[in-house]
């Protein structure tokens, strides 16, 4: 009986020892992979530099780095160039130009500037305004093509989707 007794307290001190060393082991782990979670995702060593520019400092032509006016247009409904001629798509456009002297000259010729994104647009096929890769080819489409009507290669810097949805 006594013996029994003697089994019991040394189950239980082993028991104790196992549970100290497990939390000790996942402590240890904790520590580990928060030093390598720094190390990985810390502070750069050196310094950043951020390039900053004051409005002053901007052209009137107009920075390449800075974002310049944008012109919005009502959203297009167009049917798309398919045989059956039931897909349409229906797109807002936004146009961001080099400057305010290239905004107005873009307001003031918005109508061509409409009838030509209409023609572009409707010439599309499907296939060719699915996916990112297309898309990017028809903002650089739209850039070519309005730069040349306006007789100014550097007059659109930028055209945005805001919506775009093919049906």
């Amino acid at each position: 009986m006594a013996e029994e007794e003697i089994d019991e307290d040394l189950g239980a001190s082993e028991g104790q020892k196992s549970s100290k060393i497990v939390s000790l082991l996942l402590f240890i782990n904790i520590l580990v992979s928060g030093a390598a979670l720094f190390k990985i995702m810390g502070l750069p060593s050196e310094p950043v530099i951020v390039n900053t520019i004051s409005a002053g400092d901007a052209e009137d032509e107009g920075d390449p780095e800075l974002p310049g006016p944008v012109h919005a247009f009502d959203a297009f409904l167009v049917n798309l160039n398919e045989a059956g001629g039931g897909r349409f798509l229906r797109v807002t456009v936004e146009l961001e130009v080099k400057n305010e002297d290239a905004l107005a000259e873009l307001q003031a010729n918005e109508r061509k500037v409409k009838d030509e994104l209409l023609r572009y647009l409707s010439n599309l096929r499907v296939e060719e305004t699915l996916g990112e890769t297309n898309r990017l080819r028809i903002r650089d489409g739209i850039i070519s093509r309005l730069n040349i009507l306006l007789d100014d290669e550097d007059l659109v810097k930028g055209v945005y989707f805001p919506d775009f949805v093919v049906q």
